[in-house]
């Protein structure tokens, strides 16, 4: 049986990737074969990656799928950077790192607004965020070079030390190779093995708060008020409650603390 990649590539079906994805979701082995069992009568030649995943989402719990969920949560946060930037802050923050974002920097030619600073003891690095809101679009080759290129110029006015390239997305096998001849870090959706950019988040439970099962306008009007992570909900329920009717405040609220009692779990 083939299945249609997001990017129109066709590939055999490897029902090994479908039990690793709920595996990263806490399903146990015997938990997502017993769900990839009830799918399969349901699935079929030229069936699409995001249709095959639609129909496994909807053998999970409510947490569970929402989990299962956070590519495309991650893409909601868009259609501009501006919210993955700062969401991308919060996960340095959780690694330990100090976090600014959004510095304009002066370089050795000229001046640069830089995604974020991170600084951890002596070590200081720039951070490129490149934020794609459609799936299937890799971060190709020009957004490495663009960053190495913007590195060069600010690193000995600034002190830095060296520079990360992070993508909501997946890197173009060009970026991998040019990251590691010249010595660019890359966080990327499943890169590197161990630190991918889903492992971060699911290691910190630092979710987007797009995983939420929440209207379009709700999501907007938080992240535009820098709600970026469901703990953000949690944690400035009275702020938040003066931006949203009453009602749709609390319900989201409820919704926040029963999705993060899951993933607690």
């Amino acid at each position: 049986m083939r299945v249609i990649k997001r990017s129109g590539e066709a590939e055999e079906f490897d029902p090994e990737k479908a039990i690793y994805a709920l595996l990263k979701v806490g399903a146990t082995r015997s938990e997502a074969e017993c769900i990839l069992q009830r799918v399969m009568p349901e699935l079929y030649d030229g069936i699409t990656t995001e249709e095959l995943y639609r129909r496994i989402r909807a053998q999970l719990p409510t947490g569970k799928a929402q989990q299962f969920s956070l590519k495309k949560a991650l893409m909601l946060m868009g259609p501009d950077g501006h919210s993955f930037e700062t969401f991308m802050a919060r996960v340095f923050r959780e690694m330990g790192y100090h976090t600014d974002v959004r510095l304009t920097l002066n370089g050795r030619c000229v001046t640069h607004e830089v995604d974020v600073v991170i600084t951890k003891g002596d070590y200081r690095a720039s951070v490129e965020c490149k934020f794609h809101n459609a799936l299937g679009i890799k971060s190709g080759i020009q957004e490495a070079l663009y960053s190495w290129g913007r590195y060069l110029d600010i690193r000995d006015v600034n002190d830095l030390d060296s520079v990360w390239l992070v993508t909501n997305t997946k890197f173009s096998s060009d970026v991998v190779k040019y990251a590691n001849c010249v010595g660019m870090n890359l966080i990327g959706w499943r890169y590197p093995d161990d630190g991918s950019l889903e492992q971060l988040i699911s290691r910190n439970n630092i979710y987007p708060i797009t995983v939420l099962n929440i209207k379009r306008g709700e999501q907007r009007t938080l992240l535009n008020h820098d709600f970026v992570v469901c703990r953000d909900i949690l944690d400035r329920k009275p702020e938040m409650l003066t931006l949203l009717p009453r009602e749709i405040g609390e319900r989201i609220i409820k919704s926040t603390e029963e999705f993060m009692d899951q993933v607690m779990r």
